[in-house]
């Protein structure tokens, strides 16, 4: 069956994020005790790019992430090779258009 494989960020660029991205404030309900936050400080801010490179128009909403110093970086998609379907790799892209994190041609080959 062919299909879009959403691969998504290499393992580094995860934790890249996961060490220096800002998060949601933690808060709990004093009531329940329920809590919300604690993610990471993202918003989507490209619906279509994502889309295009998937097989059906289903490919992923790109985000921008903010780090704990203020800076913001990206998800754009570094490369789409087809196998089946297109495999949609991302990397992650810096205030300077510079793209940081990117899968290597080893590393897209295996998958």
């Amino acid at each position: 069956m062919r299909c879009t494989q959403y691969i998504g960020l290499s393992h580094n660029a995860d934790s890249y994020l996961e060490e220096r991205g800002a998060r949601v404030p933690v808060k709990v309900c004093p009531t329940c005790g329920h809590t919300t936050g604690g993610g990471l400080v993202q918003e989507v801010y490209d619906k279509e790019t994502g889309r295009r490179a998937g097989m059906f128009d289903d490919g992923p909403d790109l985000s921008e992430y903010t780090l704990k110093d203020g800076k913001k970086v990206r998800e754009v998609v570094q490369c789409a090779p087809w196998s089946s379907g297109p495999m949609i790799f991302l990397c992650l892209e810096d205030e300077d258009g510079k793209k940081i994190f990117k899968w290597s041609e080893e590393e897209i080959d295996q998958c």
